[in-house]
């Protein structure tokens, strides 16, 4: 009975070895696998900062040229403005000088008339 009982033990102890052989079989490729999980996750998290990245450079670009146009439009504006100001200045002082033309006129109208007269008024 004592030999039977080393033999059922030794069987046993085989079957555990065996049991612990397939189970560090199992682990090493669960951490294989785990392993190539996370150089999934860190080659993942290198693109996402690359992309990132990229956005965060064309936003910058983006604002850049943004900045730019609105910078160009305020000075097509102020230039519009300015130009406006100086035309608005050049009528008035035309239509200034237009009412003091026709008022010489009409002044040298009277003359003339008051000349005309007199010249009549001497051949009398």
């Amino acid at each position: 009975d004592g030999g039977r009982s080393i033999h059922e033990l030794d069987k046993q102890r085989r079957r555990l070895e065996v049991e612990k052989e397939e189970l560090q079989a199992a682990l090493e490729e669960a951490e294989g696998a785990l392993e190539q999980e996370e150089n999934k996750v860190l080659r993942i998290q290198l693109e996402l900062t690359q992309v990132r990245q990229e956005i965060e450079r064309r936003l910058a670009e983006k604002d850049e040229e943004f900045n730019s146009t609105k910078k160009n439009f305020n000075k097509a504006i102020e230039g519009m403005q300015s130009t406006l100001e100086s035309e608005t200045k050049a009528k008035v002082e035309a239509i200034r000088m237009k009412k003091k033309l026709e008022t010489d006129v009409a002044d040298l109208e009277t003359a003339l008339e008051h000349a005309n007269a007199a010249n009549m008024d001497s051949q009398k």
